[in-house]
């Protein structure tokens, strides 16, 4: 199938992902299902890029691959330089953790703990930063999201679009250097959507992160400047357009 080619934006920028014919299938019940079939990919440091398409395309499974959670059958896969197929599974865990941040569909909060001792989680597991400076940095992604009047709240005395912007402020925690969003409106009614799509522009903007957003949305897609459609494991089109936000 042939695949529209454009540079993206990419000129000038580091290469953070790479997708060399990579194909992913699995066994159940004695058959073979093939999930990807030779995808190639390459995404830039500080691109926003939506993976569309129908369900089953292979989106949720090619998002994976390139966050280091799974690995595929055949190819090969490069995030930020490292050849992320010929590591270790310990080194693939400390190159994830260095480099990317996850925000899903459901927000996975810890109940007991507030919106601040969520998004200081990663950190406190981490344990690389100061407690001070680490709920400093909080404190700081809080406001970002416009949640500091929220810090102190537990989940489940948050909305349901607040739960996903702790979530995102949590992403940010370590500074990733992308972040990875599978479907993070998903759950969301029409005016929060619309408010987390606007945050994950203007944390782009503010910071850099390059964004990789699986999505159902019409409109998160339209507001994306590249979208890359996927349909039955390939790659079906590839295309810049005019962002509408």
């Amino acid at each position: 199938m042939t695949v529209e080619q454009s540079n993206h934006g990419g000129s000038g920028r580091s290469v953070i992902v790479e997708l060399k014919n990579v194909r992913k299938h699995y066994e159940h019940e004695g058959k073979t299902l093939e999930v990807l079939r030779g995808i190639d990919l390459t995404i830039h440091a500080g691109e926003m890029v939506c993976l569309w398409g129908p369900s089953g395309a292979g989106k949720s499974t090619l998002l994976h691959l390139i966050g280091s959670l799974d690995m595929p059958t055949a190819g090969s896969v490069h995030l930020d330089g490292n050849l992320v197929t010929a590591l270790s599974s310990a080194r693939v865990a400390a190159l994830r953790n260095r480099v990317i941040g996850f925000v899903f569909q459901f927000h996975h909060l810890l109940p007991e703990f507030s919106a601040l001792e969520n998004v200081m989680m990663p950190g406190m597991i981490q344990g690389s930063m100061p407690k001070g400076a680490l709920r400093e940095r909080a404190e700081e992604l809080l406001a970002e999201v416009k949640l500091s009047h929220r810090a102190s709240h537990r989940p489940s005395e948050l909305s349901g679009g607040e739960q996903q912007r702790v979530a995102l402020a949590r992403a940010l925690t370590l500074r990733p250097k992308l972040l990875l969003a599978d479907e993070p409106t998903g759950n969301l009614d029409t005016d929060n959507s619309a408010q987390i799509h606007e945050l994950f522009h203007e944390l782009n903007e503010r910071h850099g992160t390059t964004m990789v957003l699986v999505t159902h949305n019409p409109e998160l897609a339209r507001s994306l400047p590249r979208v890359i459609k996927m349909r039955d494991g390939n790659i079906e089109s590839d295309e810049t357009q005019t962002a509408q936000r």
